[in-house]
């Protein structure tokens, strides 16, 4: 729904300055605005009214209006930019309020008046409703697209659809080994000492460490049960050769390679040696400290713009799959996708239920926020698409610590990679029967 196209002209008097910011949340809620929205722009709109009433005085006037999702602020007097001036405490809160809506207003000297201009965003749909919408539309359009020339299949994939699968990898490839890096060494630095984060870290480990092995063993009985091997010949190779390669090699060669590779276990000890230097160092490396706390923010804000195009990168993956592959093919897949989505599905459902007892919370609350990194999960298969979503909803949605947020979600995820290893192995199986 579009802003009517109206206008307000108020004085700067702090009764006029309420009273527009009353008429303004009207207008925005009207208009379908979330909540949260029209509580920051109302903030931000009485901050910068406030300011042009210090400038120019109580008696001075101010026109408001609403044209094609604009808000605009008119007022005389010189030229005067209120983001500019010498803002108090609660001013710069509110500016940065704005800012991280991306709500900031522009300033503009037009027709000897000020114009502050403020572009609305209205109600946005529901992430998890646009990856659904995304996953059916990929499924309708690889069905029928089977029926297009395979000259123009090929075209379509080569030149648009693998393209935009790329770039999104790519895009997100650039920022996630940093923002792995960067999340543990904030989330263990949030301790504040060795100490602290030895009590918790060693909780944690013993906790993940446990749950990997009970699902890991629940899953191998399971495999066998359904489908038991038999013992081949051996091929006389070492295997304790390969579990010391496993071992050293998360040692890296240089600072570099490992976010070139994308190798986590590298990564993730790198930042554990980092943390743990920063924490001996103390205040003598506070500032470094915050710079790391400061470039944390800007590379989780790089990864959540990139993964406003993840439903881009599902659709076109999932045609890709479709026409590349066939309809047939994927039909005969219908055993290990049935089987191993069972296995995990199980997994889940029986974690999530522990979980819902031990913290006394219904599953109706706790679903709801938790169901959108799992759909991002189960279309990319990808711990790393789902990783800055992950990382929202721990902070925002569920109040947990950051500093254990940060810490314990890289950990966790490349701890559990052993149970993704056999619901690989599973699916082998199953596809060689």
């Amino acid at each position: 729904m579009k802003l009517k196209k109206e206008q307000k002209t108020v004085c700067m008097t702090s009764q006029g300055i309420d009273e527009a910011s009353e008429t303004v949340g009207i207008w925005l809620e009207n208009a379908g605005v979330g909540r949260r929205d029209i509580l920051r722009i109302r903030m931000g709109l009485e901050e910068l009214l406030l300011a042009v009433s210090t400038k120019n005085g109580e008696v001075a006037t101010a026109e408001i209006s609403f044209a094609f999702m604009q808000l605009r602020i008119r007022y005389g007097g010189d030229r005067f930019n209120p983001m500019q001036h010498e803002r108090n405490e609660l001013e710069a809160v509110s500016e940065e309020i704005l800012s991280r809506a991306l709500l900031t207003p522009a300033w503009r000297w037009r027709g000897g008046c000020n114009e502050l201009r403020l572009f609305v965003r209205t109600k946005r749909m529901r992430p998890e409703l646009v990856m659904l919408l995304s996953v059916a539309a990929a499924v309708v359009i690889g069905i029928l697209g089977n029926m297009l020339p395979e000259t123009i299949q090929n075209g379509m994939v080569d030149y648009i659809l693998r393209f935009l699968s790329d770039a999104y990898l790519n895009l997100l490839n650039t920022f996630i080994g940093v923002m792995i890096f960067l999340s543990i060494v904030t989330g263990i630095c949030g301790f504040q000492s060795v100490a602290a984060f030895g009590k918790v870290g060693k909780t944690m480990m013993t906790r993940f460490v446990s749950i990997s092995f009970l699902i890991s063993g629940a899953m191998v009985f399971a495999m066998y049960m359904l489908f038991p091997l038999k013992a081949g010949d051996a091929d006389g190779s070492s295997m304790l050769m390969s579990v010391i390669k496993l071992l050293f090699g998360i040692l890296p060669s240089n600072p570099v390679k490992p976010f070139l590779e994308g190798n986590t276990l590298q990564i993730v000890f790198m930042a554990l040696m980092v943390s743990a230097a920063l924490l001996v160092a103390g205040s003598e490396a506070e500032t470094l400290r915050q710079g790391v706390f400061q470039a944390q923010k800007i590379v989780m804000s790089c990864v959540m713009f990139a993964c406003v195009l993840l439903p881009v990168y599902v659709f076109s993956s999932l045609v890709i799959q479709f026409w590349t592959n066939g309809t047939e093919v994927l039909l005969l897949l219908w055993k290990p996708v049935v089987a191993v989505a069972g296995l995990t599905f199980v997994g889940m459902a029986v974690y999530f239920a522990v979980t819902c007892r031990k913290l006394n919370v219904k599953a109706s609350v706790l679903l709801p926020k938790l169901l959108p990194d799992y759909l991002i999960g189960l279309s990319t298969a990808s711990s790393s698409a789902a990783f800055a979503t992950t990382m929202e909803i721990n902070e925002k949605k569920l109040g947990i610590d950051p500093a254990f947020s940060r810490t314990a979600v890289p950990i966790g995820t490349m701890l559990f990679a052993g149970i993704s290893t056999l619901l690989y192995i599973g699916t082998v199986v199953f596809l060689a029967d």
